[in-house]
């Protein structure tokens, strides 16, 4: 076991997993990688961690480690999560899980297909009292639920680079899903940022299930008091949980009681269970990692309505959530298409008569025309619109809402006068630009956002503006 990020909650858990190795034979904190030397010392010293990095791609490479649990911020996840499972090692990886959730079901498929564990922090599912509560609803002993309250509050200085909606919610959205059994279909959310420009500090998000039920989930950065509560309205009787002491309150019409519940250590939970899941996985045995990368990904999906609730000023309908196992893209049409082993295609998307490298990824609402060639390690960023004669070479990215022209004189109806488009190998297009009927953009060129292209772009250019302009040269890569 290697754990990789030693900050604040790195620790927590690289004391937990080094107390557990004491008691299991089959458990061994092999490594400990950040980037802080400071961080390691401390490490090595107060939990007598044997080795030490600060690159983590050293730790995925070593055959003495199984497995990784990735506590480093939330922008990284998505990359080392992805270079653990290409590697071989199990993974668990903090909340959220991604900042996208097409990358989050990107995870999970990989998972799946290297037959990997994948599980998420969701650390709120190993707690005794809301387990008892799930409990409850389930037996009927609330009655018909009518609604939940989840109050995540603190005070505390703002977070810098982080929003309190990505930072705080994933912990109570998590939670109306482990309570219900069931995700939310619509979301609406207002957030608001106070003492500093942007990056929201305070958010209220409605959650509104099927059954009518609703959920209220209130974050704070500006409240006195450090405040983890759920409370969960029903037709007979109501409960209150303080999930950081885990006492749970009944509250029936005449009376009110607590339950007498045994608080337990989450993180030891949240770890024995990885452990399991690992030790389980590979022996054809039916086990169930509660923390699951699905999961995660509902969750990130969640986060994702929210944000476009807030930035929409609208309620968002979220939509169908990922299965346990994925069929084909949703709602897509692929006639006549050529795809290379590894190429993932995203829901939405049109490809006809066209040939797709290996490795390469067509996100979401992506059009294809026939006889477009698409090279090796290629990602097309969503909404993007390619047309015949257009060929892109290996290692290109294309951002989203990129648009390519093959016609010199566009008409709905008539002769058309078809001239074609090459993207050398490892060019950038950036978002919203526009390709001209034409066009060569150079090997390893940078197409500025918003550009539009009209002649030939040199190798290692850089040009931006409208009409595209040269404004300096980049260094020559060396490839593979």
């Amino acid at each position: 076991m290697t754990v990789i990020g030693a900050g604040y909650w790195g620790k927590k858990v690289i004391g937990e997993y080094a107390r557990l190795a004491k008691e299991n034979s089959d458990l061994r904190l092999f490594e400990v990688c950040d980037l802080s030397k400071e961080n390691l010392e401390y490490c090595s010293t107060n939990f007598g961690v044997a080795y030490l990095t600060r690159n983590y791609k050293e730790v995925l490479k070593s055959p003495e480690v199984d497995a990784v649990n990735i506590c480093t911020p939330n922008e990284t996840h998505y990359q080392i999560c992805r270079e653990a499972l290409e590697c071989g090692k199990h993974v668990l990886v903090e909340k959220p899980m991604t900042l996208s959730s097409l990358e989050a079901y990107e995870l999970v498929e990989l998972a799946q297909k290297r037959n990997l564990v994948l599980s998420v922090g969701h650390i709120f599912r190993f707690n005794n009292a809301l387990r008892e509560v799930r409990r409850l609803i389930k037996e009927g002993f609330l009655g018909q639920i009518f609604s939940l309250r989840l109050r995540w509050t603190t005070l505390m200085k703002p977070i810098e680079g982080r929003d309190i909606i990505t930072d705080l919610a994933p912990h109570p959205l998590d939670i109306l899903n482990f309570l219900l059994d069931m995700s939310p279909i619509k979301i609406t959310c207002r957030a608001k940022a106070y003492r500093r420009k942007r990056l929201e500090e305070t958010a209220l998000i409605m959650a509104e299930f099927e059954n009518e039920i609703m959920a209220q989930i209130e974050l704070s950065w500006l409240l006195p008091g450090k405040t983890r509560e759920v409370t969960v309205i029903g037709s007979e009787r109501a409960v209150r949980v303080d999930c950081s002491t885990q006492n749970v309150d009944v509250f029936e019409e005449d009376r009110s009681y607590r339950l007498n519940v045994q608080r337990n250590n989450t993180i030891e939970a949240e770890l024995r269970h990885f452990i399991e899941c690992i030790q389980n996985c590979g022996l054809n045995n039916d086990f169930t990692v509660e923390n699951s990368g699905v999961k995660g990904a509902q969750v990130v999906k969640l986060l994702e309505a929210a944000r476009s609730s807030l930035e929409e000023d609208r309620t968002v309908s979220v939509g169908s959530l990922f299965e346990e196992v994925r069929g084909p893209p949703l709602y897509s049409i692929m006639k006549g298409v050529q795809v290379g082993e590894g190429t993932r295609v995203y829901d939405q998307v049109n490809l006809y008569k066209c040939r797709i490298g290996r490795n390469s990824k067509i996100d979401a609402y992506v059009y294809v025309e026939e006889d477009v060639n698409i090279g090796d390690n290629c990602k097309i960023r969503a909404f993007t619109f390619i047309p015949t004669g257009v060929t892109i070479e290996d290692d290109v990215l294309i951002g989203p809402n990129v648009t390519f022209t093959n016609d010199k004189y566009p008409k709905s109806s008539g002769y058309w006068q078809l001239l074609p488009i090459r993207v050398k190998r490892g060019a950038s297009i950036g978002a919203n630009s526009v390709i001209l009927p034409g066009v060569t953009i150079g090997e390893n060129a940078l197409v500025g956002a918003g550009s539009v292209v009209t002649k030939d772009v040199p190798d290692n250019a850089v040009v931006f503006g409208n009409p595209a302009r040269v404004i300096r040269y980049q260094t020559i890569p060396v490839y593979p």
